[in-house]
């Protein structure tokens, strides 16, 4: 089952359900065979005239369109390279040329100009759908689709992912959850985020049916899973915990069959929360970097468990079937029960776009290659793995990986003559990102313009400040724990 292609995973649901409701995207709800047309549509148009791309940009919104795209470029044998619409032109620029794009499918008005020798196409080729063959010769062992995570260096690092490590991940996930014809699925993350493969094809392999949801709407669940008839809820766990601090009821999501967190750490607070407002949901927790593939360890919590954690999250579990573990002591060697988590399997990416990120990323164990994860885990009898925290520079906001490095460089960039030091902090609303810019005061929505041409909404802090001069430590470094803790002074008392 490892060795197929991600599009094989929508003929099983196609096969399944050929006349069910296969998407519902704002106003447009499709059955399978109408969204196997569309994607023919725009395959068609990508391979027109002799033409066979290799990796193709998607820049558009969310709508029935950007989906059928999605699978088109795959049945055109090309690598999906998912672009924010809501992501300034300057990044996705980055992204486009790193990732080599020879296509660019966008239904953005403001789309950024992409370099020569990239066609650009804004619909799909209706005639050609019928007639539309895909291309011989394709490998599982080919590309399924690249996406760039925050960068150390301060630039996106491209991830490539193909369809042997996705269909892996497919075939350890799906027979986690009973979902077939009937089922309605949430999908809440945009593409540019890895999860989102999941919530296409858990509803797509097996004939359930995909709603696309804005943000806005996922932080009303409860209208989301009525309006919807939603029986699988997919999210981040701040997103969800946002909505219940505006209103989760007791009950309010009963509807709900299933309920899947990822991204970041998933409170214990937040999972009671959800138990209360969906008592006949079964809630699983899983985990996993873009590098494993979407998620490689997963707990599963029945409803009428409550186990007794010493951390105030949920476990992250046990590995999928086909995925190894091991935990790395501070002198590099296997540790007994508390380390950095170490994983490998089928599901593992082969390395970095650029393979200069590669160094420091993995380690030779046992004659195998691991990837290093940077989470330090704990290895508890009953739970399986329990998250503990980052080991490097590496975060999460509201799901979404960040590397401080990476916003500090924009700030520079948006305050030249300035330092900068970014942090985070624990407000009321969750964890949010807090910058310190060293120098003399510039103008503060001079700089936040600036800084908002440079960087996604997520990666943009939330606290803006400035000192005359940092703090240093006893070797001369900017003392990160004092700015840290200045941070959370300020957050705290509303400064």
């Amino acid at each position: 089952m490892t060795d197929r292609l991600l599009d094989d995973w929508f003929r099983d649901g196609l096969a399944a359900n050929p006349h069910g409701p296969a998407l519902r995207a704002g106003a447009d709800l499709l059955d399978y065979t109408e969204l196997d047309l569309r994607a023919r549509a725009w395959a068609a148009a990508l391979t027109a005239d002799g033409h066979r791309p290799r990796r193709v940009g998607l820049l558009a919104g969310k709508n029935a369109d950007t989906y059928a795209a999605f699978l088109g470029i795959l049945y055109a044998g090309a690598a999906v390279v998912p672009l924010g619409a809501d992501v300034p032109a300057e990044r996705n620029a980055a992204v486009a040329d790193a990732a080599g794009i020879d296509a660019l499918v966008t239904g953005e008005a403001r789309a950024f100009a992409p370099g020569p020798g990239v066609r650009v196409l804004t619909r799909p080729d209706p005639p050609g759908a019928a007639a539309f063959r895909g291309p011989a010769g394709r490998e599982p062992g080919d590309l399924a689709y690249i996406l760039f995570t925050s960068g150390s260096t301060g630039r996106p690092k491209g991830v490539p992912i193909t369809h042997r490590n996705v269909s892996a991940f497919l075939t350890a996930a799906l027979p986690r959850y009973d979902v077939g014809p009937g089922d309605r699925c949430s999908q809440i993350y945009e593409l540019t985020f890895d999860l989102a493969v999941l919530d296409l094809f858990l509803a797509w392999g097996t004939g359930a049916c995909l709603c696309a949801l804005t943000r806005l709407q996922a932080l009303s669940p409860e209208r989301c899973v009525r309006t919807h008839r939603l029986t699988f809820w997919h999210s981040t766990p701040s997103l969800i915990a946002a909505a219940g601090r505006s209103g989760l009821h007791p009950g309010g999501l009963s509807r709900l069959r299933y309920a899947v967190f990822c991204g970041e750490p998933l409170p214990v607070t937040v999972a009671r929360t959800v138990r209360t407002a969906a008592p006949g949901a079964v809630l699983d927790n899983i985990y996993g970097p873009t590098e494993l593939t979407i998620a490689c360890t997963a707990y599963r919590w029945h409803i009428d468990d409550e186990p007794d954690w010493s951390t105030p999250t949920v476990p992250i579990g046990v590995p999928l079937d086909g995925m190894d573990f091991v935990l790395l002591g501070p002198d590099g060697r296997p540790a007994d029960d508390t380390g950095e988590l170490c994983m490998t399997g089928p599901q593992m990416f082969g390395g970095y776009l650029d393979p200069a990120n590669d160094r420091g990323r993995f380690v030779e164990l046992r004659g195998r290659r691991w990837y290093r994860t940077g989470d330090r885990c704990l290895l508890d009898g009953k739970a399986g793995l329990v998250h503990l925290g980052r080991d490097d520079s590496q975060v999460k906001i509201q799901g979404y990986r960040v590397e401080l490095a990476e916003v500090e460089e924009a700030l520079r960039r948006a305050a030249p003559g300035r330092d900068a030091a970014v942090c985070t902090v624990d407000t009321a609303r969750g964890t949010e990102l807090a910058a310190f810019l060293i120098g003399a005061p510039p103008d503060s929505a001079d700089v936040q313009t600036r800084l908002a041409g440079l960087l996604p909404a997520y990666m943009l802090p939330r606290h803006l400040w400035v000192l005359p001069e940092a703090p240093l430590n006893r070797n001369g470094k900017t003392d990160r724990a004092a700015l840290r803790a200045e941070a959370a002074r300020r957050a705290g008392s509303g400064s």
